[in-house]
């Protein structure tokens, strides 16, 4: 039978289909609960083809973190020049990271639970992985603090924001995802009037750009 499906774009499907279940099944019920015969269950991918594409569920979920980080950041474009005054700015940020915590909340929720309990042995490559995905988000951060209050974006006080920033995120999205009847961009609304009120405390690191 003809078909206008090639090899290549069929097993780039199959891989994806794999993912798009790894994800699910680890946000949800944790990455011991991913085991490669609930994956194969879940996404109709044949054993085979899942360690052929991965080669071991450790793989499957450094191949879920990177696409999850791709797409993430991908959807977060912060502005590059200050929009109007600082609180303006960092509002018109927070509405912008919201809406990409909305768009991919399995992988958000997958990288929190991870940060909190890594996988067990030796499973250096995943740790780094969350790692460094939450370092390039605090980097951004410290960027748009940098941006909106005119400090050094690499400077103690735009880490130390962005720190705030990041833990503020973490909260909101976990208490948003547990509580139905909490609005995350009701929650986030308030970050940048806490971010001002950090700036302004005179114990804050400075450093000018």
């Amino acid at each position: 039978m003809a078909t206008d499906v090639t090899p290549n774009r069929r097993g780039a499907r199959s891989r994806e289909a794999v993912l798009d279940a790894a994800e699910q099944l680890m946000a949800e019920h944790g990455y011991e609960a991913a085991t490669v015969s609930a994956l194969v269950k879940a996404s109709g991918i044949p054993l085979s083809s899942i360690y052929h594409y991965f080669g071991s569920k450790n793989g499957v979920l450094l191949a879920v973190m990177e696409r999850g980080a791709v797409r993430f950041f991908g959807d977060l474009e912060l502005p590059r020049e200050r929009v109007g005054g600082a609180e303006e700015h960092l509002a018109a940020c927070v509405r912008i990271t919201a809406d990409a915590l909305e768009e991919h909340p399995d992988f958000l929720r997958l990288l929190i639970v991870l940060a909190l309990q890594p996988p067990t042995g030796d499973d250096h490559d995943v740790r780094t992985v969350v790692g460094r995905v939450r370092d390039t988000a605090q980097s951004k951060l410290a960027a748009q603090a940098a941006i909106a209050f005119g400090i050094a974006a690499d400077g103690a006080e735009a880490e130390e924001l962005a720190r705030i920033a990041l833990a503020y995120f973490d909260g909101a999205f976990i208490a948003a995802r547990s509580d139905d009847g909490v609005d995350l961009g009701r929650l986030l609304a308030h970050l940048p009037t806490s971010l001002i009120a950090v700036h302004a405390q005179p114990g804050v690191a400075r450093s000018g750009p």
